[in-house]
């Protein structure tokens, strides 16, 4: 098994301390064991990714909080128009997406640590400032600097899993740390609904800035560098100087990476999309659940902050297919480098399928029980399926990405984020107009449609996808 069929292992190159190009595997060689995150005890290692995971989880909650409060935002600041009014959740989603591009770069200039701490302190200071703000303007400005500020935790973490966890054993922490990015967003909805409810969408912001506050700490006292060329260049006594190692290029890779490399546009695309129909999904919820009827669909009308539990069926959806990854994702990759007798990425491409087939029928199963107006624990269960099988996908694509470009997965995986991030803009923005020109059930058959042109993907992917990772490529 000592084949290892990968991007990062003949295509990626890193600099030394003295600016000169050297094999990444070169540095992990030179590198003190002792110093090596890979060879850390696995409490200190669980330690770090916790930590990392809160960061992703927080920063998630931070969408959604406002859409449930939505309605007393755009009281409170005189917001009359739908679009404008989903302007503070869509903005904040553009900031998840257009951080990574210069955060996950500078991640791998500066070390992991700094910019999650610098990034984290800016994410609770912002949040201070949307709670004392006074019109619609400053909200959304505040909200895209914030989405900025927090998205290092959702970008750089599935990197610093890949620098602390070998492939074989990457499965199960990769599922642990998609917690941030797919029960953090139903998680805001279920406590922003009742902070709303009692204390108002100020309050939604200050609940968030404790929590923020209290994790920076947390991480300044706990949490060490893991990007081994910052530790290796760090343990000699010596700056990684940004004219040494290239600012521009360093900056301009992730979308370098969406563009030229294939591969990654085509994953990226997909998962846009998945991505999309999620924050569609979450930030619509109140239309079918909120107290209130709007645009004269149907609704079930709960009231009391109660709504927000209507977000639990995507998060149990979520935990369903976490504890499946968790303890089988590990178990199914090692058996399949037995079987071939090497280690590939495409080895995480059989969960892939099995998540992009569980998606539609999620969304199906959904939007007609809705607009059939059933029991509403039938839109829940459908809710529950979809989310199931966009966690098992996006668990699956994470590990992808960090198998295939090793050292600079935190770029890869940047790529992918700016693309899905401006789909899942676009789509808080236009999801309500779907839903009132077309109702729950074609509304939401529409992107059933749009997943099912994705079934093929994961097959094409298994069978090409070394193929199109083996076209030249400088980093």
């Amino acid at each position: 098994m000592e084949k290892d069929s990968t991007l990062a292992s003949h295509s990626i190159e890193s600099r030394t301390e003295n600016g000169d190009l050297a094999d990444t595997k070169s540095i992990e060689d030179e590198l003190d064991p002792a110093l090596n995150p890979l060879n850390w005890s696995t409490s200190r290692k669980w330690v770090n990714l916790t930590l990392v995971t809160a960061q992703s989880i927080l920063a998630s909650i931070g969408c959604t909080l406002l859409a449930v409060g939505a309605r007393d935002v755009s009281k409170d600041l005189h917001i009359t128009s739908p679009s404008i009014s989903a302007l503070p959740v869509a903005v904040y989603v553009l900031g998840l997406g257009f951080g990574p591009l210069y955060l996950a770069p500078l991640s791998e200039m500066y070390g992991r640590r700094n910019i999650y701490l610098v990034s984290f302190m800016s994410f609770t200071l912002l949040n201070v400032g949307c709670a004392f703000v006074t019109n619609k303007v400053g909200l959304i400005v505040l909200r895209f600097l914030a989405g900025l500020a927090s998205s290092a935790g959702p970008t750089i973490g599935g990197a610093t899993i890949g620098d602390l966890f070998r492939r074989a054993e990457s499965g199960a922490a990769q599922a642990f740390y998609t917690l941030g990015p797919t029960l953090g967003p139903p998680l805001g909805g279920v406590f922003g609904a009742y902070i709303a409810q009692r204390g108002g969408w100020r309050w939604e912001m200050w609940a968030l800035t404790i929590g923020s506050g209290i994790l920076t700490v947390l991480c300044i006292l706990f949490l060490p560098e893991t990007y081994k060329p910052f530790i290796h260049a760090r343990s000699l006594g010596k700056r990684r100087a940004l004219a040494q190692i290239g600012f521009r290029r360093s900056l301009t890779r992730p979308i370098r990476i969406l563009v030229l490399q294939p591969i990654v546009t085509i994953m990226s695309l997909y998962m846009a999309v998945v991505y999309g129909i999620f924050y569609l999904h979450v930030v619509t919820i109140p239309l079918l659940f909120g107290p209130v009827p709007m645009y004269g669909l149907f609704s079930y009308q709960w009231k009391d902050g109660n709504d927000g539990l209507a977000y639990l069926g995507v998060a149990t959806g979520c935990s369903i297919a976490l504890v499946i990854c968790f303890f089988t994702m590990n178990g199914a990759y090692r058996a399949l480098c037995n079987k071939y007798q090497c280690q590939k990425p495409e080895f995480r491409t059989p969960y892939m399928q099995i998540g992009v087939f569980i998606i539609p029928v999620g969304l199906f199963i959904y939007g007609w029980t809705a607009e059939f107006k059933l029991h509403f624990g039938l839109p829940l269960f459908g809710a529950c399926v979809f989310a199931s099988g966009m966690l098992v996908t996006f668990i699956s694509f994470q590990s992808y990405m960090v198998d295939a470009f090793g050292d600079y997965s935190a770029s890869a995986l940047a790529a992918a984020t700016v693309m899905r991030s401006i789909v899942g803009a676009v789509f808080c923005i236009s999801g309500q107009e779907l839903y009132k020109g077309l109702g729950y059930g074609w509304g939401t058959s529409v992107l059933g449609f749009i997943s099912c042109m994705a079934l093929p993907i994961p097959y094409l992917i298994w069978k090409y996808g070394e193929r199109l990772r083996a076209k030249p490529f400088q980093l």
